[in-house]
Order: C-alpha cells, then sequence, then structure tokens
C-alpha cells in the first residue's frame, strides 16, 4: 500500500512523475518536494519532479521503485484514496468488474461521501457515507460530475449549464456519454422515481445538498422509494443519533432495462449494509437489507448473507463489505439460518 502522502502530493502537482522509493540506498543529492515517510515498516522516500526535470534525476542502481503518473484529479480518484473516512476502518469492498469509475464526492470544497459509478450503465454501484444529524437543507438543482467528462475539468460537481458556461464547447450529448443527465429523469414513467443510494435525509447542510448528484440516484419504484425503503433509512437514521453508522447502499443493474432510450439502466435489486460500535454493549452491530426494484418490501439478513446475495450477481470479487470487525456476530446468525432471507 502506497503511504497517504502520495495522494496529498496528487492533489498538489500537475503533471508531475511521482516516484515511491522503498530502498534505503537513495542518492540523497536529489531535491524532494515532501519529507520521509515509513510505510509498512520500510522507510520510504517520496520523490516528485516535474517531468521536464527528470533528465536530471538521478538514483542508485539498487533501488526498487514504484513510477506512478499522476494527472492530478481529487475527485475522480484511483482508489477512494482521498476520502477513505466514508469507510469503517479504511476498509474499501473488492468489486467485480474493476472498470468503475471511484468518485469522491465533492461539493462546496469538502468531501461528502464517496461513490462507485458504473460508466457503462450510468448508475453508481454503491456509495458509501456515515449518516449525519439530518437538518434543514435546500435542494439545489441536479448536478453532474466534470471529470467524468474530462479528468482535467473542475473537481466539484455542479449544475449541467454551469459546466457548459465553463467549458462553451460542451454540449449535453458529450456530458451524458460516461454518465445519467438530468434529461434521463425527466417525465419518467411506469411508477419509477430518483432514487438517492445516499439520501439526503441522512445530513444537513452542504452534505445534503451533495446527495443531489446525478452519479448518487438510480431509476427506483416510487412506492419502494418512499414505503419500505424510506422506512430502513429513517432507522440507520435513528441509530445515527446515538452512535457512527457507516453505510454502504448499492444497486445491481438488470439485463438491457433502461428507462427512456435505455441510456439509463433500471437495476433489478437494491440493497444496504450497515455497520456501528454499541458504546452501551461494547459490541458492533451491523446488518445487510435487500430489495426487489419492483415491489414494496424489504428483506434484512446478516453481511455474510448480503455478501453471498452480491456473490451470485457477480457483485463482489472478494474480500468483504466491511473491516473484521463488523463481523464479530456474524458467524453463528449465518451458519444457524435455514436460508438467506436475503437471496430474493
Amino acid at each position: 500500500m502506497i503511504c497517504p502522502v502520495l495522494s496529498r502530493c496528487a492533489e498538489q502537482l500537475e503533471d508531475t512523475v511521482v516516484l515511491l522509493i522503498v530502498d534505503t540506498d537513495v542518492d540523497t543529492d536529489v531535491d524532494t518536494d515532501v519529507d520521509t515517510h515509513s510505510c509498512s515498516q520500510r522507510r520510504s522516500v517520496l520523490l516528485t519532479r516535474r517531468i521536464s526535470d527528470l533528465s536530471s534525476m538521478q538514483s542508485s542502481a539498487t533501488v526498487c521503485f514504484l513510477l506512478l503518473i499522476f494527472p492530478v484529479n481529487a475527485h475522480v480518484v484511483e482508489n477512494f484514496e482521498t476520502c477513505m473516512q466514508y469507510f469503517y476502518n479504511g476498509h474499501v469492498p473488492e468489486w467485480t468488474p474493476n472498470d468503475h469509475v471511484h468518485i469522491c464526492q465533492m461539493f462546496n470544497n469538502r468531501y461528502h461521501f464517496a461513490t462507485l459509478y458504473d460508466t457503462t450503465n450510468r448508475i453508481p454501484v454503491y456509495s458509501a457515507y456515515v449518516v449525519e444529524k439530518s437538518g434543514k437543507s435546500s435542494k439545489p438543482d441536479w448536478m453532474v460530475e466534470p471529470q467524468l467528462v474530462n479528468k482535467k475539468f473542475e473537481k466539484e460537481m455542479m449544475r449541467e449549464d454551469s459546466l457548459i458556461y465553463k467549458h462553451p464547447t460542451l454540449n449535453l450529448d458529450e456530458i451524458g456519454k460516461t454518465q445519467a443527465t438530468d434529461d434521463d429523469y425527466k417525465q419518467l414513467t411506469d411508477g419509477y422515481s430518483r432514487g438517492h443510494l445516499n439520501p439526503n435525509s441522512h445530513h444537513a447542510g452542504d452534505a445534503a445538498k451533495a446527495t443531489q448528484t446525478l452519479t448518487n440516484i438510480v431509476p427506483q419504484k416510487q412506492k419502494l422509494n418512499q414505503g419500505m425503503w424510506k422506512d430502513h433509512e429513517d432507522t440507520l437514521k435513528g441509530w445515527a443519533k446515538n452512535y457512527s453508522v457507516y453505510v454502504l447502499v448499492g444497486a445491481i443493474p438488470s439485463k438491457g432495462n433502461g428507462i427512456k432510450t435505455k441510456r439509463v439502466n433500471i437495476p433489478d435489486y437494491m440493497w444496504v449494509a450497515h455497520c456501528y460500535y454499541n458504546k452501551t454493549s461494547q459490541s458492533y452491530e451491523s446488518g445487510g437489507a435487500t430489495a426487489k426494484n419492483v415491489e414494496n418490501k424489504i428483506y434484512n439478513c446478516t453481511l455474510s448473507q448480503l455478501q453471498a446475495f452480491l456473490a451470485k450477481h457477480n457483485q463482489v470479487a472478494a474480500g468483504q463489505l466491511f473491516h473484521n470487525d463488523c463481523y464479530v456476530e456474524q458467524a453463528a446468525g449465518a451458519s444457524a439460518a435455514a436460508g438467506n432471507p436475503c437471496d430474493i
């Protein structure tokens, strides 16, 4: 694992080559832009130099290095390195396929949650966040992700017209190549609505406004969205009054079913997982739930059972949804169950 300083460096430098030197035999005459850090109990020196300066860089022949070329995007990122705080204990679940885009959702110059985004189906795979105390907050117009259009564009989500104003040669068709647009969700039929993965009701202020990005919603049946799914969101919100509740909310795409011209996929299933530490009982509480996107019903289960359901639908590559701590109470419950309630 690369030291955290790597991501900080990448935020600051453009067109920069970053070398992670992991051997101690380093030519110390080379100027460095950052201090020496310890990573995985090994001495590491992070050298950053402009590409134009590469010819002047010298190091020992015994040096082992990792060469990474950064276009420097702090919003669309490599693996959530700038917004790890939304994953309990920094554990990011592995996913398949692995060509999805990692978005650290930024609004008003701050990160608010993380989203793994499917640019083919134009819906999120999941959003990760921590439930906050909610409050009154106005809902801004729906926003898009500039760096899904061009990695050199702005870090912050913004309205489509604002993005086109900043980049006059841009048009809606180009914006919509890799993400949903507001027009995709207008005049929905067959009972569908805009379904948040990370709901604005779990936040306040700018954090609530940040959920109004089209990279955080899917076409969801209105009855489910305003029915049992909302009830489950309210349950998570209730726990957050006393605990820090970490949440993953995702959707499983259908095979070819979409809204309007089928640009945006209509998911077959919705799922949610949570984990928090109960200070009163001094134990971890966790669980999962699934829902069919055609009925107003929630199926509750353990994290292990939810993982089995996701694996069945080729969603999780390996590992766990949460850090090991969250699975303390899972083994007994999973083995004792006659079936998997989440396997719907």
